[in-house]
């Protein structure tokens, strides 16, 4: 017993649906779409360090991609802008990393690049908060989006990269709504 939404609710495409056709989309898809985003986002509460861990990886799968991007060299000739997004993009995954490299999944790295990581927090402090790592990998997502071609692997990374920033914002909002009433913020 398939209902459809409303047809103030879906898509214009499905507005324009005969009465007794099928919907593009079920009800029931809706909720096991919902049910999955739920566990996923209760699988990242569980252990916070998971999004550090799951950032890294994006942040060296979008390395890669840059790399092969700036490997084109024959690009630098005919597609110029594209080459230098893609040297910002290979920068982009490195600040990446660094910000989110910790002691627990990447003790020798965390240990040899610990003083540019406290260089990188103290000038760029958004990194150190989830909302501001969000809004990057946001930015970074859709740069990888922008620069890649219909079909490709950086279609991927952008996606996820952007995924990870939902995923980051939304714990920031998360865990500033759970700050208890008696917690005492001292503002300068």
């Amino acid at each position: 017993s398939k209902r459809a939404f409303p047809a103030k609710l879906c898509w214009p495409a499905m507005a324009s649906q005969p009465a007794g056709s099928q919907p593009l989309v079920s009800e029931g898809s809706l909720r096991e779409l919902a049910e999955k985003a739920k566990s996923f986002q209760e699988f990242i509460e569980e252990a916070p360090s998971r999004v550090n861990q799951m950032c890294f990886c994006g942040g060296l799968a979008v390395i890669v991609n840059g790399i092969f991007g700036v490997l084109n060299v024959f690009q630098a000739f005919d597609d110029t802008i594209y080459y230098i997004v893609n040297c910002y993009t290979v920068f982009f995954g490195v600040v990446t990393c660094v910000t989110e490299s910790h002691p627990d999944f990447t003790s020798t790295l965390h240990d040899s690049i610990a003083s540019i990581q406290a260089w990188m927090h103290e000038w760029a402090k958004g990194l150190t908060m989830l909302w501001g790592r969000g809004l990057f990998y946001i930015f970074q997502g859709s740069l990888a989006i922008m620069s890649s071609g219909l079909i490709s692997f950086g279609i991927v990374i952008g996606c996820y990269m952007m995924l990870m920033g939902a995923v980051c914002i939304s714990l920031h909002f998360k865990r500033r709504q759970q700050t208890p009433d008696d917690y005492i913020r001292i503002v300068e």
